[in-house]
């Protein structure tokens, strides 16, 4: 990995520049780009275009944001240390950033995806891991970023156990499996000198249909369609739905299970070893409940029956739907795991949301109402986060502008003259 270099003392405007030119780079290359990752990934063309522009336009987005100044802030409070001496917080870059590109989004979370982006913006050199299963496309999207600020690297857990025990590295920025992010926590935390890891992991994502909503048709083939969209690997898909023990409520599963099975059979899945555990999934849920479908699949539980498996993430086209009181609705979500994202559908008048919200803000890191939580917005005001196993730290995101402050460690200046202040 190369060593520290100047990019740290860069100001906004000309780290704006660096990842704008890395944009327009990217698009100098859209055909060959869009084409490998489908090659690489049986993705269909027209998602891949649409994260090609998520790629290019979070890039944009993040150089507009430090050209501003918004990302260093400086907060200052005259004459508050002892002697009268004034007190300026400043934020510097932590040093290079190890990012590991994750299969799900090969351009969006891949080799000049969010966390790269944000590392570059906030003045950090990065080393990639190229994800396994899409070595072409990682070479070209790096191919795209200046050699001397962005260091590709290829193979498998040996070397991105090397790349989080190099001294040089001062963050970790990943996306994947629990295990993974677990791995790569414990190397990070066993350094002489511990640095921190921002992991996604896995989330279930829960879904609350209360009875307000059951009168809307439209409901079941959305949900269905966010369960089975990109063949269910993404990570905020709905996992598990919990609908009220009613004839109405029970109906409205019917319907659901029936869109899910109907969007099936998907094409084949990012990786052998995903499409062997949704495979194995498919097996063991039969066990479990009663299935609509196949391999593309709803799977009926009760709530008594909630437990175990029924509350992991299960990567691919399949959901869990739980029957339960709606009045039970609360103390379900407070049991929960953590998630990046919790969704209601009610009437956004119905009493029953003011005691359903606290326990979900308590479980989630962004809470939908009436919408789906797939398609995450780019946004200052995103935060693409959550508790434990979510990730491995609630307190950020990693999208949005607020992800570049993960890569920004806080400094208090006192008594310095105002030349030297940066």
């Amino acid at each position: 990995m190369h060593s520290l270099t100047g990019l740290s003392t860069w100001d906004g405007a000309r780290r704006r520049d660096l990842v704008h030119g890395i944009a327009a780079a990217m698009e100098g290359r859209r055909a060959e780009i869009v084409a490998t990752a489908g090659e690489e990934t049986g993705l269909a063309p027209a998602r891949l275009e649409g994260e090609f522009d998520r790629t290019t336009g979070q890039l944009r987005l993040l150089g507009d944001f430090v050209a501003s100044g918004r990302d260093r802030p400086t907060v200052t409070s005259p004459s508050a240390a002892p002697g009268g001496a004034d007190v300026v917080l400043v934020r510097v870059p932590i040093g290079p950033v190890a990012v590991f590109a994750a299969s799900n989004f090969p351009l969006a979370f891949g080799v000049l995806g969010a966390d790269t982006a944000a590392a570059l913006a906030a003045g950090c050199p990065v080393v990639v891991k190229a994800h396994p299963a899409q070595p072409r496309t990682a070479e070209l999207l790096a191919a795209c970023a200046p050699a001397e600020l962005l260091t590709l690297r290829h193979g498998g857990p040996d070397v991105s156990l090397e790349i989080v025990r190099d001294p040089l590295v001062r963050a970790v920025a990943f996306t994947g499996s629990p295990s993974g992010g677990r791995a790569l926590m414990d190397a990070a935390a066993a350094r002489p000198e511990p640095i921190p890891v921002y992991a996604e992991m896995g989330s279930l994502n829960p879904v609350f249909v209360l009875p307000s909503a059951l009168p809307d048709p439209s409901w079941p083939s959305a949900l269905a369609a966010s369960v089975t969209g990109s063949s269910g690997q993404l990570c905020t898909k709905p996992g598990l739905v919990f609908v009220p023990d009613s004839p109405a409520g029970r109906a409205f599963a019917e319907r659901l299970g029936a869109e899910v099975a109907a969007a099936g059979p998907v094409g084949r899945l990012l990786t052998p070893s995903i499409e062997a555990a949704h495979a194995e999934w498919s097996r063991r849920a039969a066990s479990c409940g009663t299935k609509s479908g196949s391999s593309v699949f709803a799977l009926f539980i009760e709530a008594s029956s909630l437990g175990g498996a029924l509350l992991e993430e299960h990567f691919g086209p399949a959901v869990v739907v739980c029957a339960a009181p709606a009045s039970s609705f609360g103390a379900l979500a407070a049991a929960l795991p953590g998630s990046l994202t919790a969704t209601v559908l009610a009437a956004p008048d119905d009493p029953a949301l003011d005691a359903l919200l606290p326990p979900l803000m308590a479980t989630a890191g962004r809470v939908v109402l009436n919408g789906v939580p797939t398609g995450v917005a780019v946004c200052d005001a995103m935060h693409h986060g959550g508790p434990w196993p979510a990730t491995s730290n609630a307190l950020h995101t990693s999208v949005g502008t607020g992800s570049v402050s993960r890569f920004l460690r806080p400094v208090a200046l006192q008594g310095l003259p105002p030349r030297l202040l940066p």
